[in-house]
């Protein structure tokens, strides 16, 4: 005979049911949703999360909230009686884990290469291994809520927020769709998620380094005025610069524009803008940040009358192995998409051994690529 003090009879029934349909890692209901379904007190339905948890069928960490172990988990047998012996227990075959995961790429639809290649190139490395991967598009977080609520739950997602913020919303609604989180982009940092990006402060530094090496004194820094993290962090490398390298002028121009925007433009505009007094621009070489289409850049500086390298030496801050971004042309400092995708992989592979493992940031190393952008000054 129950007494009253026991969780609700159709509580129990819930739970168990839940419990033994549940995949490994799934969450249970909040506590407030279950006291609301079934009339129950707080302490009532914590005492049944404890019964679930005395009989193995759920756990819980500290930063992962608690969860379900899937359907078969025990807990560990007692310890034996004194004198009698140890007996091997082998573990139930339903708590086996498939290697096989589910893996949502969600992209912002917007014109960046680098998204796309990365998107795809992660796409094939899952898909290799055998790993079930959707992708999907979104144009704003409103739609990506509305293109989650009719998904199932996914093993991991990765998410582009491609120079938008992700809402709390969104970021909530997506933890609740999968067990691992990977964010392109080092843009959130102290959250439950694995995000993979760039801090383009010491591709900077390289830069600038090189083109000190080949003579020049005068050297400027075009970057986005819009304060994300990862050029913050540039920018403040660049004040230090200003203030440590004896001898070297460094001047900063910003854009209030993206570069899927009309960013390349108008930083030509602005450049073209300042050689109306003596012909030339006022510094003999640029670092610059955010060109998507390398050619296009090439042309429009030919075309407003600063030739690269004879006017200007040029060298952006970007991915090595794009070609739009280069265009078999430019020097670039910056990083790889390749190493980029092998951080996020590995990032999730690594989250999926050791899910009690500390999130963070995963920065991918720098790297060159050598072209015909840098003339050396005699």
């Amino acid at each position: 005979m129950r007494s009253t003090a026991s969780s609700p009879p159709d509580l129990e029934q819930f739970l168990d049911q839940l419990a033994h349909e549940a995949r490994p890692g799934d969450r249970l209901p909040t506590i407030r949703e279950l006291m609301k379904r079934f009339g129950a007190s707080q302490m009532l339905v914590q005492r049944a999360f404890q019964g679930l948890k005395d009989r193995g069928l759920i756990d819980s960490q500290v930063g992962r909230g608690t969860y379900f172990r899937g359907a078969g988990a025990r807990p560990p047998a007692a310890a034996p009686a004194e004198g009698e012996p140890q007996r091997p227990r082998a573990a139930p075959a339903s708590t086996v884990q498939s290697n096989i995961k589910s893996v949502l790429l969600l992209r912002r639809s917007i014109s960046i290469a680098r998204g796309r290649v990365l998107v795809e190139g992660l796409q094939r490395r899952l898909a290799a291994e055998g790993h079930r991967v959707l992708e999907l598009s979104y144009t704003d977080p409103d739609h990506a809520l509305t293109v989650l609520k009719g998904l199932p739950r996914f093993d991991a997602c990765v998410v582009q927020s491609t120079f938008k913020a992700i809402p709390i919303a969104l970021l909530a609604a997506l933890r609740d769709k999968c067990e691992v989180l990977a964010v392109d982009g080092a843009a959130l940092v102290g959250a439950d998620v694995e995000a993979v990006g760039t801090e383009w402060g010491e591709p900077l530094a390289a830069a600038i380094e090189q083109l000190v090496q080949q003579g020049h004194r005068r050297i400027a820094y075009a970057t986005t005025a819009h304060p994300f993290l990862a050029t913050q962090l540039g920018r403040r490398r660049f004040a230090h610069l200003q203030h440590t390298l004896p001898g070297v002028e460094l001047t900063e121009i910003t854009q209030d524009a993206l570069p899927h925007e009309d960013y390349t433009a108008r930083l030509v505009q602005q450049l073209q803008a300042s050689t109306e007094t003596t012909g030339a621009p006022p510094f003999t070489a640029l670092v610059a940040w955010g060109i998507e289409d390398g050619a296009l850049f090439q042309r429009l500086l030919a075309q407003a009358g600063i030739a690269v390298p004879a006017r200007l030496s040029v060298v952006l801050l970007g991915r090595t192995d794009l070609a739009n971004e280069h265009a078999d042309f430019f020097d670039v400092v910056g990083c790889s998409v390749a190493d980029q995708v092998q951080a996020l992989h590995g990032a999730i592979a690594a989250r999926w051994a050791d899910a009690g493992r500390p999130y963070g940031v995963h920065l991918t190393p720098v790297v060159r690529r050598a072209g015909a952008s840098v003339a050396a000054l005699t």
